[in-house]
């Protein structure tokens, strides 16, 4: 009899090894899908603008001010979403002080003025766009791009779809974060896979996760759904310089205010 057990229990541990093995494949060939099914709705944005500032003296001086940073297509429209504080570099600045020649101001508020935003579509497409709409609490903004000129090139929008969001999404799920590289790597697009390490439910929901690396990063379930947008988290008004994935139900309520103000 023990002959014979010692061949059946290294059958079963050889059976137990390739289905685990598989089990992986599966989920990286998951991922590996997912990027390149939402690789199109990954732009990269370049917003120019100045920056004022009121104080407790006189106005500071305007400066130009150029960010890059990535976007997301959300929309048939084009609608594109980023984190906000990535683009506008006025966020947390009030209540600082700065120095005017030989005298120290207080900020008491500022903003910044866009002038010009650029679409990179990554398949050599440019358009313009227009800044339609912040929501500086949530660290969203949404940038509508010329209809006239997506018109002219035939551009026809990839999005990922909101309202498909993952609704029972929870901490330990497996996610998957999208994005593009630096222009080093001319802009490629890359991914991380991750876990749900939490989950925070306030006014807003945000997951936390260690796929969401950086803003404006678009995450999924591995099943494919939108769990939401990586930004920074904003306490009093001013940027913690920590990250969360917003969920995607909220961004979509926001999305269909930004489209009203963009009429």
């Amino acid at each position: 009899m023990f002959r014979f057990t010692l061949p059946l229990i290294f059958l079963a541990i050889s059976l137990t090894s390739s289905v685990t093995g598989f089990a992986q494949d599966t989920v990286e060939e998951k991922a590996r899908q997912l990027m390149e099914e939402h690789k199109g709705a990954l732009v990269v944005i370049t917003a120019k603008g100045q920056l004022e500032a009121k104080t407790s003296g006189d106005p500071l001086p305007a400066r130009d001010q150029q960010r890059r940073t990535l976007g997301v297509t959300i929309g048939d429209d084009g609608l594109i979403v980023v984190s906000n504080s990535a683009i506008d570099a006025s966020l947390g600045l009030e209540g600082q002080q700065a120095k005017m020649d030989d005298t120290v101001v207080t900020i008491q508020s500022a903003k910044t003025v866009f002038s010009e935003v650029e679409i990179s579509y990554g398949d050599s497409t440019l358009l313009s766009g227009k800044v339609v709409r912040q929501d500086v609490e949530a660290d969203v903004a949404f940038i509508m791009p010329d209809q006239e000129e997506a018109k002219a090139l035939s551009k026809t929008f990839q999005k990922i779809d909101l309202a498909q969001f993952a609704a029972t999404a929870d901490a330990a799920d497996r996610v998957v974060g999208l994005s593009r590289s630096s222009a080093v790597y001319g802009y490629m697009p890359t991914l991380v896979m991750g876990r749900i390490t939490g989950v925070y439910k306030g006014d807003r929901t945000y997951f936390v996760t260690d796929a969401g690396t950086a803003q404006g990063i678009p995450v999924f379930t591995i099943d494919g759904k939108p769990l939401g947008l990586t930004v920074v988290r904003i306490v009093d008004g001013k940027p913690s310089g920590v990250l969360g994935t917003l969920s995607a139900g909220s961004i979509q309520v926001m999305a269909n205010l930004a489209r009203e103000a963009a009429k």
